[in-house]
């Protein structure tokens, strides 16, 4: 797997005071089509980090951020749960190689197995149609 989407806390170096660019978690939920709600979710359980603050306090995040939550809400929309999600966020964070391809191969078979029982699902309401026809 190739997605360069790792994830650090925000750094110390940025220097001095709240940062002003970026965007509002709001924006972000638009962009990314999350709730706000989904993203202080995944704030909480450290999944994305948010880039900086404004003056006032408000949490800001940049591109690498939204790509961050975009890759979130793939793996939702692809039927992981968050603590699978939350594994393969790890992974990633970590660099290690080996524990990404474990991961891969365990989110593989998730998805085998939800697509699998998509097509029985698929089958049963196909001859249920045949059958009112």
């Amino acid at each position: 797997m190739t997605v360069n989407t790792r994830m650090v806390k925000p750094s110390l170096e940025r220097g001095p005071g709240p940062q002003t660019e970026g965007y509002f978690i709001s924006e972000a939920a638009r962009l990314c089509g999350l709730s706000v709600h989904q993203i202080r979710t995944y704030l909480d359980m450290r999944l994305v980090y948010a880039c900086s603050t404004t003056q006032a306090g408000f949490r800001l995040f940049d591109d690498s951020c939204l790509e961050r939550l975009k890759l979130i809400c793939s793996c939702r929309e692809a039927g992981l749960g968050l603590p699978e999600i939350t594994e393969f966020i790890q992974a990633l964070d970590s660099g290690d190689e080996r524990q990404c391809r474990a991961v891969e191969r365990q989110i593989q078979h998730t998805i085998g197995v939800k697509r699998a029982a998509l097509n029985r699902c698929t089958q049963v309401l196909t001859k249920a149609a045949r059958g009112h026809d």
